[in-house]
């Protein structure tokens, strides 16, 4: 098998440091609730007038290995 060299293996420490240096409030993000971030996406004009059609969506299961 050949090595992916973009995957990267962090510790916890290692991820919290990483975490800790995000910009993004994750708390504020956490805070939203599912009404809050439909309205968001509805306000959002990229997002405007998008509305996926899950009439033909398939569930697939990746085959075992």
């Amino acid at each position: 098998m050949k090595k992916d060299k973009n995957i990267m293996s962090y510790t916890t420490a290692e991820h919290k440091a990483r975490r800790a240096e995000c910009r993004t409030d994750l708390s504020k993000v956490d805070a939203l609730t599912d009404e809050i971030l439909e309205r968001l996406i509805v306000e959002d004009e990229d997002e405007r007038g998008l509305r996926p059609d899950w009439t033909r969506a398939k569930l697939i299961f990746p085959q075992a290995k």
